[in-house]
Protein backbone atom coordinates (compact mmCIF):
# COMPACT_ATOMS: atom_id res chain seq x y z
CA UNK A 1 0.00 0.00 0.00
CA UNK A 2 2.88 2.29 0.95
CA UNK A 3 4.02 1.86 -2.59
CA UNK A 4 0.44 2.61 -3.76
CA UNK A 5 0.44 6.33 -1.88
CA UNK A 6 3.69 7.09 -3.45
CA UNK A 7 2.70 6.42 -6.65
CA UNK A 8 -0.70 8.59 -6.46
CA UNK A 9 1.43 11.24 -4.87
CA UNK A 10 3.74 11.05 -8.18
CA UNK A 11 0.23 10.96 -10.42
CA UNK A 12 -0.68 13.54 -8.26
CA UNK A 13 -4.06 11.67 -7.49
CA UNK A 14 -6.22 10.62 -4.59
CA UNK A 15 -6.71 6.89 -3.84
CA UNK A 16 -10.10 5.31 -2.51
CA UNK A 17 -10.17 1.51 -1.68
CA UNK A 18 -13.45 -0.15 -1.65
CA UNK A 19 -15.04 -3.15 -0.47
CA UNK A 20 -18.16 -4.46 -1.88
CA UNK A 21 -18.73 -7.12 0.95
CA UNK A 22 -18.86 -4.43 3.19
CA UNK A 23 -19.91 -2.06 0.89
CA UNK A 24 -17.55 0.48 1.98
CA UNK A 25 -15.09 2.77 0.61
CA UNK A 26 -12.03 5.40 2.40
CA UNK A 27 -9.06 7.42 1.18
CA UNK A 28 -5.93 5.23 1.11
CA UNK A 29 -4.32 8.52 0.20
CA UNK A 30 -5.88 11.73 0.07
CA UNK A 31 -3.71 14.07 -2.20
CA UNK A 32 -6.41 17.15 -2.74
CA UNK A 33 -8.33 18.92 -0.89
CA UNK A 34 -11.37 19.30 -2.96
CA UNK A 35 -11.42 15.68 -3.41
CA UNK A 36 -15.36 15.24 -4.92
CA UNK A 37 -16.89 12.69 -1.77
CA UNK A 38 -20.00 12.22 -4.72
CA UNK A 39 -17.75 9.34 -6.63
CA UNK A 40 -17.73 7.21 -3.38
CA UNK A 41 -21.37 6.91 -3.93
CA UNK A 42 -21.23 6.54 -7.35
CA UNK A 43 -19.29 3.71 -6.91
CA UNK A 44 -21.23 2.04 -4.61
CA UNK A 45 -24.27 2.57 -6.72
CA UNK A 46 -22.30 0.72 -9.60
CA UNK A 47 -20.52 -2.13 -8.06
CA UNK A 48 -22.03 -4.65 -10.28
CA UNK A 49 -20.77 -2.96 -13.15
CA UNK A 50 -17.18 -2.16 -12.60
CA UNK A 51 -16.68 -5.60 -10.34
CA UNK A 52 -17.35 -6.90 -13.89
CA UNK A 53 -14.07 -5.47 -15.71
CA UNK A 54 -10.82 -5.32 -14.17
CA UNK A 55 -10.12 -2.38 -15.27
CA UNK A 56 -12.70 0.66 -15.45
CA UNK A 57 -12.05 4.71 -16.04
CA UNK A 58 -15.13 6.66 -14.60
CA UNK A 59 -15.00 10.57 -16.19
CA UNK A 60 -17.00 13.38 -14.96
CA UNK A 61 -17.79 17.21 -15.36
CA UNK A 62 -14.56 18.20 -12.98
CA UNK A 63 -12.88 14.41 -13.07
CA UNK A 64 -11.76 10.73 -13.72
CA UNK A 65 -11.18 8.31 -11.59
CA UNK A 66 -9.33 4.47 -12.49
CA UNK A 67 -10.59 1.45 -10.85
CA UNK A 68 -8.49 -1.15 -10.60
CA UNK A 69 -10.50 -4.62 -10.08
CA UNK A 70 -7.41 -5.71 -7.00
CA UNK A 71 -9.39 -9.34 -6.46
CA UNK A 72 -12.95 -10.34 -6.81
CA UNK A 73 -14.57 -8.14 -3.92
CA UNK A 74 -12.27 -5.26 -3.89
CA UNK A 75 -11.02 -2.43 -6.01
CA UNK A 76 -8.41 0.13 -5.55
CA UNK A 77 -9.41 3.71 -7.81
CA UNK A 78 -7.53 6.62 -8.89
CA UNK A 79 -8.95 9.72 -8.67
CA UNK A 80 -7.86 12.63 -10.68
CA UNK A 81 -9.33 16.28 -10.48
CA UNK A 82 -8.59 18.57 -13.65
CA UNK A 83 -8.57 21.76 -12.38
CA UNK A 84 -5.35 19.86 -9.29
CA UNK A 85 -3.69 18.42 -11.87
CA UNK A 86 -3.61 21.77 -14.31
CA UNK A 87 -2.00 24.02 -11.66
CA UNK A 88 0.93 21.61 -11.07
CA UNK A 89 4.17 21.17 -12.66
CA UNK A 90 3.29 19.95 -15.99
CA UNK A 91 0.61 21.36 -18.48
CA UNK A 92 -0.73 17.91 -20.26
CA UNK A 93 1.07 15.22 -18.09
CA UNK A 94 -2.50 14.43 -17.62
CA UNK A 95 -3.30 13.89 -21.16
CA UNK A 96 -0.62 11.26 -21.32
CA UNK A 97 -2.19 9.35 -18.16
CA UNK A 98 -5.69 9.49 -20.30
CA UNK A 99 -4.10 7.58 -23.19
CA UNK A 100 -2.49 5.07 -20.53
CA UNK A 101 -4.66 4.72 -18.53
CA UNK A 102 -4.90 0.91 -18.97
CA UNK A 103 -1.10 1.14 -18.19
CA UNK A 104 -1.50 3.03 -14.61
CA UNK A 105 -4.50 0.10 -14.21
CA UNK A 106 -2.14 -2.45 -14.61
CA UNK A 107 1.06 -0.72 -12.53
CA UNK A 108 -1.82 -0.51 -9.63
CA UNK A 109 -2.84 -4.21 -10.12
CA UNK A 110 0.92 -5.53 -9.94
CA UNK A 111 1.98 -3.45 -7.32
CA UNK A 112 -0.71 -4.74 -5.20
CA UNK A 113 -0.89 -8.09 -5.74
CA UNK A 114 3.04 -8.55 -6.98
CA UNK A 115 2.02 -10.55 -9.79
CA UNK A 116 1.27 -9.56 -13.48
CA UNK A 117 -1.63 -7.58 -14.37
CA UNK A 118 -4.45 -9.15 -16.53
CA UNK A 119 -4.12 -7.70 -20.11
CA UNK A 120 -7.91 -6.43 -20.70
CA UNK A 121 -9.13 -3.64 -22.02
CA UNK A 122 -10.30 -0.55 -19.96
CA UNK A 123 -13.83 0.03 -19.44
CA UNK A 124 -15.06 3.85 -19.77
CA UNK A 125 -18.14 5.01 -18.24
CA UNK A 126 -19.38 8.45 -18.77
CA UNK A 127 -21.01 10.58 -15.63
CA UNK A 128 -23.90 13.12 -16.51
CA UNK A 129 -25.77 14.61 -13.24
CA UNK A 130 -23.96 11.76 -10.87
CA UNK A 131 -25.40 9.21 -13.82
CA UNK A 132 -24.15 6.55 -16.54
CA UNK A 133 -24.31 8.21 -20.06
CA UNK A 134 -24.37 5.06 -22.13
CA UNK A 135 -25.22 7.39 -25.39
CA UNK A 136 -25.20 10.62 -26.31
CA UNK A 137 -27.62 12.02 -28.68
CA UNK A 138 -25.78 15.44 -30.49
CA UNK A 139 -28.72 18.22 -31.02
CA UNK A 140 -29.01 19.84 -34.42
CA UNK A 141 -26.11 22.43 -35.21
CA UNK A 142 -27.16 25.62 -34.42
CA UNK A 143 -24.63 28.38 -34.80
CA UNK A 144 -26.18 31.17 -32.22
CA UNK A 145 -25.97 28.04 -29.86
CA UNK A 146 -22.87 27.13 -30.35
CA UNK A 147 -21.57 30.67 -30.67
CA UNK A 148 -23.58 31.57 -27.01
CA UNK A 149 -22.04 28.32 -25.55
CA UNK A 150 -18.31 29.41 -26.59
CA UNK A 151 -18.77 32.33 -25.14
CA UNK A 152 -20.21 31.08 -22.00
CA UNK A 153 -16.63 28.90 -21.72
CA UNK A 154 -14.70 31.96 -22.53
CA UNK A 155 -15.70 34.35 -19.66
CA UNK A 156 -15.99 31.51 -17.22
CA UNK A 157 -12.41 31.01 -18.14
CA UNK A 158 -11.67 34.78 -17.98
CA UNK A 159 -13.53 35.75 -14.95
CA UNK A 160 -12.56 32.54 -12.90
CA UNK A 161 -15.82 31.16 -12.43
CA UNK A 162 -15.92 27.48 -12.18
CA UNK A 163 -19.58 26.22 -12.05
CA UNK A 164 -20.75 28.48 -15.27
CA UNK A 165 -17.69 26.58 -16.83
CA UNK A 166 -18.65 23.20 -15.89
CA UNK A 167 -22.26 23.93 -16.81
CA UNK A 168 -20.87 25.69 -20.29
CA UNK A 169 -19.34 22.29 -20.97
CA UNK A 170 -22.13 20.42 -20.52
CA UNK A 171 -23.82 22.52 -22.99
CA UNK A 172 -20.98 22.19 -25.08
CA UNK A 173 -21.42 18.17 -25.04
CA UNK A 174 -24.11 18.49 -26.97
CA UNK A 175 -22.51 19.56 -30.36
CA UNK A 176 -21.21 17.22 -32.81
CA UNK A 177 -17.98 19.16 -32.67
CA UNK A 178 -15.97 16.87 -35.13
CA UNK A 179 -17.99 16.20 -37.85
CA UNK A 180 -17.11 19.54 -40.26
CA UNK A 181 -13.34 18.68 -39.85
CA UNK A 182 -13.61 14.97 -40.52
CA UNK A 183 -11.44 13.71 -43.55
CA UNK A 184 -12.27 10.86 -44.99
CA UNK A 185 -11.33 7.54 -43.16
CA UNK A 186 -9.48 9.91 -41.12
CA UNK A 187 -11.58 10.54 -37.77
CA UNK A 188 -7.99 11.18 -35.59
CA UNK A 189 -6.84 13.70 -38.08
CA UNK A 190 -10.56 15.25 -37.85
CA UNK A 191 -10.35 15.45 -33.81
CA UNK A 192 -6.69 16.93 -33.69
CA UNK A 193 -8.00 19.61 -36.23
CA UNK A 194 -11.03 20.31 -33.87
CA UNK A 195 -8.87 20.82 -30.99
CA UNK A 196 -5.89 23.05 -32.16
CA UNK A 197 -9.40 24.89 -33.66
CA UNK A 198 -10.70 25.20 -30.42
CA UNK A 199 -6.98 26.24 -28.49
CA UNK A 200 -7.09 29.00 -31.20
CA UNK A 201 -10.23 29.84 -30.20
CA UNK A 202 -9.42 30.47 -25.84
CA UNK A 203 -5.92 31.64 -26.50
CA UNK A 204 -7.49 34.42 -28.66
CA UNK A 205 -10.21 35.08 -25.50
CA UNK A 206 -7.38 35.27 -23.21
CA UNK A 207 -4.79 37.38 -24.57
CA UNK A 208 -8.25 40.25 -25.23
CA UNK A 209 -8.86 39.91 -21.93
CA UNK A 210 -5.20 40.79 -20.67
CA UNK A 211 -3.10 37.57 -20.56
CA UNK A 212 0.42 38.24 -21.84
CA UNK A 213 0.80 37.14 -25.34
CA UNK A 214 3.84 36.14 -25.76
CA UNK A 215 3.11 33.65 -22.81
CA UNK A 216 -0.44 32.78 -25.15
CA UNK A 217 1.27 31.93 -27.80
CA UNK A 218 3.55 29.57 -25.69
CA UNK A 219 1.02 27.68 -24.30
CA UNK A 220 -0.95 27.95 -27.65
CA UNK A 221 2.31 25.82 -29.28
CA UNK A 222 2.90 23.38 -26.17
CA UNK A 223 -0.61 22.34 -26.47
CA UNK A 224 -1.21 22.34 -30.18
CA UNK A 225 2.16 20.12 -30.02
CA UNK A 226 0.56 17.72 -27.24
CA UNK A 227 -2.31 17.03 -29.76
CA UNK A 228 -0.24 16.51 -32.89
CA UNK A 229 1.80 14.51 -30.64
CA UNK A 230 -1.25 11.79 -29.45
CA UNK A 231 -1.24 8.99 -31.66
CA UNK A 232 -5.09 8.71 -30.53
CA UNK A 233 -7.82 9.97 -27.81
CA UNK A 234 -9.07 7.61 -25.53
CA UNK A 235 -12.65 9.91 -25.10
CA UNK A 236 -12.35 13.09 -27.30
CA UNK A 237 -14.72 15.56 -25.75
CA UNK A 238 -12.66 14.73 -22.26
CA UNK A 239 -10.01 16.19 -23.83
CA UNK A 240 -11.67 19.27 -24.87
CA UNK A 241 -12.98 19.56 -20.95
CA UNK A 242 -9.01 19.00 -19.95
CA UNK A 243 -8.00 21.56 -22.34
CA UNK A 244 -10.63 23.75 -20.75
CA UNK A 245 -9.93 23.00 -17.52
CA UNK A 246 -6.46 23.79 -17.91
CA UNK A 247 -6.94 27.68 -19.62
CA UNK A 248 -9.36 28.11 -16.79
CA UNK A 249 -6.08 27.15 -14.43
CA UNK A 250 -3.56 28.89 -16.24
CA UNK A 251 -5.62 32.39 -16.01
CA UNK A 252 -6.85 31.94 -12.20
CA UNK A 253 -3.29 31.56 -11.59
CA UNK A 254 -2.39 34.38 -13.43
CA UNK A 255 -4.48 36.45 -11.53
CA UNK A 256 -3.17 35.15 -7.90
CA UNK A 257 0.52 35.67 -9.03
CA UNK A 258 0.18 38.81 -8.88
CA UNK A 259 -0.38 39.17 -5.43
CA UNK A 260 2.58 36.66 -4.22
CA UNK A 261 5.92 37.16 -2.62
CA UNK A 262 8.67 37.23 -5.22
CA UNK A 263 9.84 33.68 -4.14
CA UNK A 264 6.02 31.88 -4.86
CA UNK A 265 6.13 34.24 -8.12
CA UNK A 266 9.20 32.32 -8.91
CA UNK A 267 8.00 29.06 -7.95
CA UNK A 268 5.15 29.39 -10.17
CA UNK A 269 6.72 30.36 -13.14
CA UNK A 270 9.38 27.66 -12.80
CA UNK A 271 5.93 24.87 -12.69
CA UNK A 272 4.45 26.86 -15.55
CA UNK A 273 7.28 26.92 -17.82
CA UNK A 274 8.86 24.02 -17.22
CA UNK A 275 9.04 22.55 -20.47
CA UNK A 276 11.09 25.34 -21.32
CA UNK A 277 14.65 25.74 -21.28
CA UNK A 278 14.24 28.68 -18.46
CA UNK A 279 16.90 31.16 -17.45
CA UNK A 280 16.91 33.98 -15.06
CA UNK A 281 16.20 36.46 -17.75
CA UNK A 282 13.48 34.23 -18.55
CA UNK A 283 12.27 34.93 -14.82
CA UNK A 284 13.30 38.57 -14.76
CA UNK A 285 11.33 39.60 -17.78
CA UNK A 286 8.34 37.50 -16.94
CA UNK A 287 7.86 38.64 -13.57
CA UNK A 288 8.71 42.09 -14.11
CA UNK A 289 11.92 42.09 -11.43
CA UNK A 290 14.93 42.39 -11.24
CA UNK A 291 17.30 39.62 -12.03
CA UNK A 292 19.75 39.59 -9.12
CA UNK A 293 17.15 39.71 -6.64
CA UNK A 294 16.14 36.54 -7.78
CA UNK A 295 18.01 33.88 -6.63
CA UNK A 296 18.89 35.27 -3.26
CA UNK A 297 14.65 35.57 -2.53
CA UNK A 298 14.48 32.30 -3.66
CA UNK A 299 17.24 30.60 -1.64
CA UNK A 300 16.65 32.05 1.47
CA UNK A 301 13.18 30.64 1.41
CA UNK A 302 13.39 27.23 -0.10
CA UNK A 303 17.13 26.94 0.81
CA UNK A 304 18.07 25.79 -2.90
CA UNK A 305 19.06 27.70 -6.33
CA UNK A 306 16.58 28.38 -8.62
CA UNK A 307 18.83 26.42 -11.20
CA UNK A 308 18.51 23.36 -8.58
CA UNK A 309 15.00 23.97 -8.32
CA UNK A 310 14.29 23.83 -11.87
CA UNK A 311 16.56 20.76 -12.18
CA UNK A 312 14.74 18.70 -9.19
CA UNK A 313 11.35 19.80 -11.22
CA UNK A 314 11.98 18.47 -14.51
CA UNK A 315 13.18 15.23 -12.83
CA UNK A 316 9.72 14.91 -10.93
CA UNK A 317 7.60 15.80 -14.23
CA UNK A 318 10.03 12.95 -16.19
CA UNK A 319 9.15 10.95 -13.06
CA UNK A 320 5.30 11.35 -14.45
CA UNK A 321 5.61 10.64 -17.84
CA UNK A 322 8.31 7.71 -17.42
CA UNK A 323 5.14 5.90 -15.19
CA UNK A 324 2.06 7.60 -17.29
CA UNK A 325 3.14 7.55 -21.02
CA UNK A 326 5.16 5.30 -23.15
CA UNK A 327 7.19 8.48 -24.55
CA UNK A 328 11.07 7.44 -25.77
CA UNK A 329 13.54 9.14 -22.88
CA UNK A 330 14.21 11.32 -26.62
CA UNK A 331 10.98 12.30 -26.45
CA UNK A 332 10.59 13.26 -22.56
CA UNK A 333 14.14 15.16 -22.84
CA UNK A 334 12.99 17.66 -25.80
CA UNK A 335 9.35 18.36 -24.19
CA UNK A 336 11.67 19.23 -21.27
CA UNK A 337 13.96 21.14 -23.10
CA UNK A 338 16.76 19.09 -22.15
CA UNK A 339 19.69 20.11 -24.31
CA UNK A 340 20.06 16.12 -25.76
CA UNK A 341 18.85 12.87 -23.93
CA UNK A 342 22.41 12.03 -22.86
CA UNK A 343 21.84 14.95 -20.83
CA UNK A 344 18.66 14.33 -19.91
CA UNK A 345 19.78 10.89 -18.50
CA UNK A 346 22.52 12.21 -16.28
CA UNK A 347 20.72 14.90 -14.62
CA UNK A 348 17.86 12.49 -13.62
CA UNK A 349 20.85 9.57 -12.01
CA UNK A 350 22.37 12.80 -10.40
CA UNK A 351 18.80 13.94 -8.41
CA UNK A 352 17.61 10.27 -8.36
CA UNK A 353 20.46 8.00 -8.16
CA UNK A 354 19.08 5.76 -10.81
CA UNK A 355 18.56 6.14 -14.68
CA UNK A 356 15.30 7.08 -16.36
CA UNK A 357 14.86 3.86 -18.09
CA UNK A 358 15.87 1.77 -14.29
CA UNK A 359 13.43 4.03 -13.21
CA UNK A 360 10.56 3.04 -15.65
CA UNK A 361 11.51 -0.72 -15.51
CA UNK A 362 11.65 -1.27 -11.77
CA UNK A 363 9.85 1.81 -9.77
CA UNK A 364 6.74 -1.02 -9.22
CA UNK A 365 9.46 -4.09 -7.45
CA UNK A 366 10.97 -1.45 -4.97
CA UNK A 367 10.43 1.25 -3.02
CA UNK A 368 9.53 4.29 -4.57
CA UNK A 369 11.50 6.84 -3.38
CA UNK A 370 10.05 9.58 -1.18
Amino acid sequence: MNNIAKLAKILNADVIFLDSVQHTTNFLYKNNRDSNNDIHDFLLNKLDLVLSHSYTSVDYDLGHVVVCKINPTQLICFSFLYKKNFTDDNELIHLHSLQNLKTIAQIIFTMYNTVEAPDEDIYILKIDNKKPVKTRHFVPFDSQLFFDTETDIIKAIVYSKKDQLSTALDSLAEFNLVAEHLTANNIIRGEKNTLISYISILNRAIIQWGYPAKLAFQLQYSLVQEVELSPQFLNFFQTIKEISWHYFSVIKQYRFNNFLPLHQRIKQYIKQHIRENITLDDIATGLNASKKTLNPAFKKEYGVTITQFIRQTKVETAKELLIASNLSLLEIAELLSFSTATYFVKTFKKVTGVTPNHFRKHFITRPLDD
